[in-house]
């Protein structure tokens, strides 16, 4: 079983994302037609997309307002949903990851450009 990263609001400074799980469905579909979204929009809601050759697998925790993506090569394809997904419905909430792991809460900059979130990712 492998190990899972999480990104939420960060709720230290009583942050919180102001999108629901439908408006979260939209934007994904979207920015990336022919993505598939089952599940539950209280619950968890799985998303698949197709980035380039990429398959990328995550889910919504409605409940818990929270992303969940497996520690999986490449991480690329699920960090660029994660921050296009961010940028376009809660660009200046704060917001951190953490891993299942460890559960350290790792601040995430949603400013920085994409390559650049990418690339300093669990740096």
């Amino acid at each position: 079983m492998g190990s899972s990263y999480f990104v939420s609001a960060d709720r230290r400074s009583d942050a919180s994302w102001p999108f629901t799980a439908d408006q979260l469905a939209a934007a994904v579909t979207g920015t990336w037609p022919g993505s598939a979204l089952t599940g539950d929009f209280d619950g968890t809601l799985d998303i698949t997309v197709h980035i380039g050759a990429d398959r990328c697998a995550l889910s919504y925790q409605a409940d818990n307002h929270v992303l969940v993506f497996q520690d999986r090569d490449p991480l690329g394809a699920p960090l660029t949903v994660v921050h296009t997904l961010l940028r376009a419905l809660a660009p200046t909430v704060p917001a951190v990851w953490w891993a299942d792991f460890d559960g350290t809460l790792e601040p995430l900059d949603l400013a920085a450009g994409l390559d650049r979130f990418v690339a300093e990712f669990g740096t």
